[in-house]
């Protein structure tokens, strides 16, 4: 395993072993092939986004030993160099840690504070993202039911299972469904049944004005999006709305748990994963974070809860290497004002899914991570400086109040792939510290 700083060598990965007791997938490999790195690199030396050829997709069941030497090229020590003078600009202040990582060798290209762990902020979402696509695998779709309670047939149950793509069109699919099944009953009560999570709480070191400006309540029920005070009961009555249109006469709704056992009526999936993680990460949606940080905890037998959720990310990311102590994450949209990451771990990450064979985690080197100056939340950045590397750099971006990060990858002058994570505390997040965390990783591409 990886140090608790995550900068040390990545450990050799084996491939084809069945998966554990609790359904996750066993480690992957640590191979990563040349023409697979070359391949991707070109793409974003070409400007052309960071699509990956099919044959990335494909695992290998060879394994090898990860290079235990590797002479730091032209490039490697221009960016080390650039990046020690860049990074002690007095803007970005004493609370700033960097970390650099040529992804062929897994080795260290520049560090500084690199194991010091910092307020991640919404760079945390990646972590989400790669548990997520590790425990269900990117096609997964997650199925919305409704159930009728056999001892009272007129009494119906919307089942939330925390999908946070679930939309109107899925309650429509939903109502016409059930309206077939109750046909002739006079009248129906309609219960929202949100069980599958935690009642809603404040994660630990969310500021309470967090909900809902930034965050609704994590609630296994929500439609199109809705910042509804509860979205479980807001869902249940646009199911209700759509059932009266079908003719059925709605007594009531509220929320109840469906007994078991009972009776199902409909069922619905919605998108799939891959796609909910490119929502995420591109417009760095909170609620699709914690609902999926959520998921993961009940796919690898946590409780849905907050501690539930912490110890599932633990578990997973330690698959791939990359060890973060208890007590490190608090949520799994970095809101968290308790969040403490290294921009070791954090490279490490970016690191794990530029692998080979990794078609679980495809989306995240295929158009699910914003791209310098064309898109998600970065379109509006390295517009005034470090215009150079638009085009070039494919990262998330962090904000809070007092925290700016920028965690990715780019293709260094040397044609290889470089992974990075800037993270600055202690600095009221501006324009101008923005700014200068672009200059940091257009310094990676070697364009600046």
């Amino acid at each position: 395993m990886a140090s608790l700083g995550g900068i040390g060598p990545k450990p050799v990965k084996v491939v084809g072993r069945p998966a554990d007791p609790q359904g996750m997938p066993a480690p992957r490999s640590a191979l990563v092939p040349a023409a697979l790195l070359a391949a991707l690199a070109g793409s974003l030396v070409a400007g052309a986004g960071t699509a990956v050829p099919a044959a990335a997709a494909t695992r290998t069941a060879a394994t090898a030993a990860v290079a235990t030497t590797y002479v730091p090229t032209t490039a490697d020590v221009r960016i080390a160099a650039r990046l020690s003078t860049r990074a002690a600009a007095s803007v970005l202040g004493t609370h700033y840690s960097g970390t650099v990582i040529d992804v062929a060798s897994n080795r260290v290209v520049w560090s500084r504070n690199g194991s010091v762990g910092r307020m991640p902020a919404s760079t945390a979402k990646l972590i989400t993202a790669t548990n997520a696509l590790t425990v269900f695998g990117p096609d997964h779709r997650f199925t919305t039911t409704v159930r009728r309670d056999a001892t009272h047939p007129s009494w119906v149950y919307l089942v939330g299972a925390g999908d946070p793509s679930l939309s109107g069109a899925n309650l429509d699919v939903l109502a016409d469904q059930t309206a077939a099944e109750v046909s002739g009953m006079t009248s129906l009560r309609v219960f929202a049944d949100d069980h599958v999570f935690s009642r809603p709480s404040l994660a630990r070191g969310w500021k309470a004005s967090y909900v809902p400006t930034d965050v609704r309540w994590v609630r296994a029920l929500v439609v199109d999006g809705h910042h509804a005070t509860d979205t479980s009961l807001d869902a249940a009555k646009v199911f209700a709305a759509k059932l009266k249109a079908r003719g059925a006469t709605i007594t009531s709704v509220s929320r109840r748990t469906a007994p078991r056992p009972s009776t199902g009526l409909a069922s619905v999936q919605g998108q799939r994963l891959d796609a909910i993680v490119k929502q995420m990460l591109l417009v760095s949606d909170n609620d699709h974070a914690e609902a999926l940080n959520r998921l993961v905890a009940t796919k690898a037998g946590y409780a849905a809860t907050w501690t539930g959720a912490a110890q599932a990310q633990r578990v997973v990311l330690a698959r791939d290497g990359v060890q973060i102590p208890a007590g490190a994450m608090f949520d799994g949209s970095g809101l968290s004002r308790s969040d403490r990451l290294t921009t070791g771990q954090l490279a490490r990450v970016v690191d794990n899914f530029l692998e080979s064979g990794q078609s679980d985690l495809a989306v995240l080197r295929s158009g699910g991570l914003p791209l310098a100056g064309r898109t998600g939340t970065l379109t509006k950045r390295f517009v005034k400086q470090a215009t150079c590397a638009r085009g070039k750099v494919v990262a998330k971006t962090g904000t809070l109040q007092d925290a700016v990060s920028l965690v990715g990858y780019a293709t260094g002058t040397d044609g290889r792939l470089k992974a990075f994570a800037f993270v600055v505390n202690g600095k009221t997040a501006t324009t101008a510290i923005k700014n200068r965390v672009d200059v940091l990783a257009a310094t990676v591409t070697g364009c600046y």
